[in-house]
């Protein structure tokens, strides 16, 4: 990112395969794509997570895939950083779809609700559409 006078510019890395979401409404995707997407973002969550950090947002909207077979968490604009003291978050924020039920029962939640969202994501890959 870059600060140039008072504006902010990001720079990301353009992802050629688009959003997960997008792929989902036009293929059928293979369990091995399936699975490829899920270990992928899994792996994102275990470093956000061994970080204290939870996404708060996992949808399908905000995976992007590349051609190369390459897949990219995005969005951390909902994002939660707790502390070795302070484990839990109240507050709701996310997608309803993907929410998982701590959020509903405005529940105290840790890192486990990004698990729930990505089970959501791969429900929504094998049948199109999220339940």
């Amino acid at each position: 990112s870059y600060l140039v006078g008072d504006k902010l510019w990001i720079i990301m890395e353009y992802m050629d395969g688009g959003s997960l979401n997008s792929v989902i409404k036009e293929v059928q995707m293979a369990e091995g794509e399936m699975a490829a997407v899920c270990r992928e973002c899994l792996q994102a969550l275990n470093s956000l997570h061994a970080n204290l950090v939870i996404h708060r947002d996992v949808k399908s909207e905000n995976i992007l895939l590349g051609m190369d077979g390459s897949v990219k968490l995005a969005d951390f604009g909902l994002c939660a950083q707790m502390t070795s003291e302070q484990d839990k978050q109240s507050s709701m924020v996310g997608t309803a779809h993907w929410m998982a039920p701590e959020y509903v029962n405005k529940a105290a939640y840790g890192t486990k609700v990004d698990i729930w969202s990505l089970g959501i994501v791969a429900i929504e890959m094998l049948q199109g559409e999220p339940p």
